[in-house]
């Protein structure tokens, strides 16, 4: 006789509907009380390598699939199943062998994971080529090829694809991923942060999904949010998980605290650049310049086109009172013949003059200024962004400029309409006040000033005469009539 909630039969009939509703975690639960009692039932078998499958638990798929594969009630995808459990397992070569000569679009598919875990790019080209030739209009198989394309660079293509994608497929877990990944890429934080959302909703407790949106919230500077979302997650040793963790407490300036969670993890970080590039950064904010330099020197000998990690490097021995080592890192940005951010220009500069390099004084007066061609860059970079709707990039490119300048008011008013776009209101609106306070009479400013106060309670009067004199001053302006139109019928951001 059994307890309440410990029936084996009842265990197994709430783990079918949990797998049904996409809650893993609690399935899995189920699971062991349902196979405690019948550990050889094929149907519980079935479930739990599903289910393990699910989790990204590829060795508890293969311990159900091993038995599964001695009974007479295999599923007719049982080849499938153990090559995506092999796969989960980072047994690349097995899961090919699993898949034989296998032709079919899902096997084609599996391929294509198992040659880039192998780094066959062109391997796995020609199977995902070979898949979507056989079933154009699967949104799995069209998600793959989607984050093929955009680890290639090319974004448009990507986006199409996971578009199509979203049609057949919005619900599933490998499109909802590709859609956010590639949104993050295109600098649209909001659409990927809410592609997350969602597919936390219908995915409870997923860890990828869960640290995707950690890191489009880091990125967005929403670190109390991040936090909450990390705590949901727990000690997870997910590297992406382990890294996140470490990037909130050194933005609390924990470094003690971010230096035990990265050197606790060193084997599984292994070849994650910026994990490595923040534990440097930690070890030398802990004053251990020394331990910066040898983690980092080799790095960036895998890693050449890094400036991230050469200007780590570079800050390590400086610190470390070696300017020569530190001239020569830096030399190759100076060489690129793009202009130098004003960050490396300094450093440059003061690694030069601490050399006694007979560059120094032409260096530092070059650093004392910011780079015109430098700012250009930066300017054209954010303007191109902000037309093709990247707002990441937007909000990176126009901080940047005013990091090194005082900014003006189209830099302010640009960084405000894009911060307001993924959604960080309160940022967004104090640059708002900023620019109307440098161009009070600019129509652009007055509109983005107006609409942002539209969220203030006790602004609406003062926001709705704002918009009203930018449509007075720019009449034929679609988004100044828009928000006009919006304030007017009582609609808010």
């Amino acid at each position: 006789m059994y307890g309440c909630g410990a029936d084996p039969k009842a265990a197994g009939q709430r783990a079918a509907r949990e797998y049904a509703a996409h809650d893993y975690a609690a399935a899995q639960t189920d699971l062991a009380t349902a196979l405690s009692a019948t550990p050889d039932d094929p149907g519980l078998l079935e479930l739990h390598a599903r289910n393990a499958l699910a989790l990204g638990n590829g060795e508890a798929a293969a311990s159900s699939l091993d038995k599964l594969a001695r009974s007479p009630h295999a599923p007719a995808d049982m080849q499938k199943l153990v090559a995506e459990a092999d796969l989960q397992r980072a047994l690349p070569d097995r899961a090919l062998a699993d898949l034989g000569q296998a032709t079919d679009p899902a096997s084609q598919r599996l391929r294509a994971l198992a040659l880039l875990a192998k780094k066959d790019r062109a391997g796995a080209s020609k199977a995902i080529a070979a898949a979507l030739a056989q079933a154009p209009d699967d949104p799995r198989i069209l998600a793959l090829a989607a984050q093929m394309d955009l680890q290639d660079g090319n974004l448009d293509v990507a986006r199409g694809k996971i578009n199509a994608a979203l049609r057949s497929g919005g619900d599933l877990l490998e499109v909802m991923t590709a859609d956010a990944q590639i949104a993050t890429a295109q600098g649209d934080l909001a659409h990927a942060l809410a592609a997350y959302d969602r597919a936390a909703g219908l995915y409870p407790g997923n860890i990828a999904m869960l640290a995707g949106k950690a890191g489009v919230q880091g990125d967005l500077g929403r670190w109390s949010d991040m936090e909450k979302t990390l705590a949901v997650l727990g000690n997870s040793y997910n590297r992406d998980v382990i890294y996140l963790r470490a990037r909130l407490a050194a933005e609390k300036k924990d470094w003690a605290g971010a230096r035990a969670i990265l050197q606790a993890n060193e084997k599984s970080l292994e070849g994650f650049e910026e994990a490595n590039a923040l534990y440097g950064h930690v070890l030398l904010k802990l004053g251990q310049p020394a331990q910066a330099s040898a983690l980092l020197a080799p790095l960036l000998m895998r890693n050449p086109q890094s400036a991230l990690v050469r200007r780590e490097l570079a800050r390590a021995q400086m610190a470390g009172n070696d300017p020569k080592a530190a001239l020569a890192t830096l030399r190759p940005l100076s060489e690129t013949g793009k202009a130098l951010q004003p960050e490396d220009a300094h450093l440059l500069a003061e690694a030069a003059r601490q050399a006694g390099d007979p560059q120094a004084a032409a260096l530092a007066a070059r650093a004392r200024f910011p780079d015109p061609r430098a700012l250009a860059e930066e300017l054209a970079t954010a303007d191109v962004a902000m037309k093709a709707h990247n707002w990441g990039q937007a909000i990176a490119s126009y901080e940047h400029v005013l990091a090194t300048t005082n900014g003006n008011a189209l830099v302010l008013n640009n960084l405000a309409f894009a911060q307001a776009q993924v959604g960080n209101a309160a940022r967004a609106l104090d640059l708002a006040k900023r620019a109307y306070a440098l161009a009070p009479d600019n129509p652009s400013v007055m509109d983005t000033l107006g609409w942002q106060l539209l969220r203030v309670p006790g602004e609406h009067t003062r926001a709705l005469q704002l918009l009203r004199s930018a449509a007075e001053r720019a009449p034929t302006n679609p988004t100044i009539k828009a928000h006009l139109e919006a304030a007017q019928a009582g609609k808010a951001p």
